[in-house]
């Protein structure tokens, strides 16, 4: 059921000239990380909220990306997507009761690689490029530091 509701979502995006489908793609890796890095702090900081709640939106958009894999396709690729998405499905949970951070990281390891890849092919054939995460806008200087920094710049 909610499968068939994610598909429906996803294709009506598809159809209606909203966002294309392999940047929400891209988005929802991006959330993930950023729930799966939430819910840790909340097992570190001893915050049950902070940790239960990112870890429901992080299990919620990993059942939405295992939902867009078309389940006609029984390519490698695919099958693969399956098979990890509903591993990883099957370890969070376990956060809740064990608080084991090993579990959340894992699964960043194995979603940020999913989005390397997603932005090295995917990303690339439609002619996207990724947007920088806060973190990298955080640590790029504002064009007004870069224009004070250029006087010292040293050319060799």
């Amino acid at each position: 059921m909610l499968a068939d509701k994610a598909r429906s979502a996803y294709r009506r995006t598809e159809a209606g000239g909203g966002i294309r489908p392999v940047k929400l793609i891209h988005m929802m890796y991006e959330r993930v990380l950023l729930h799966l890095t939430y819910a840790e702090e909340g097992v570190t900081e001893n915050n049950p909220r902070k940790r239960g709640e990112n870890l429901g939106k992080a299990i919620a958009l990993i059942t939405e990306l295992s939902a867009a894999v078309s389940p006609e396709d029984k390519s490698e690729a695919a099958v693969f997507l399956r098979g990890l998405y509903n591993s990883i499905l099957m370890e969070l949970p376990k956060v809740s009761t064990s608080g084991d951070t090993s579990i959340l990281r894992q699964a960043a390891r194995y979603i940020g690689e999913l989005k390397k890849i997603w932005e090295e092919t995917a990303m690339r054939e439609q002619g996207l490029e990724p947007s920088p995460t806060r973190a990298e806008r955080r640590m790029q200087p504002s064009p007004e530091a870069r224009e004070a920094m250029a006087p010292l710049s040293v050319s060799i």
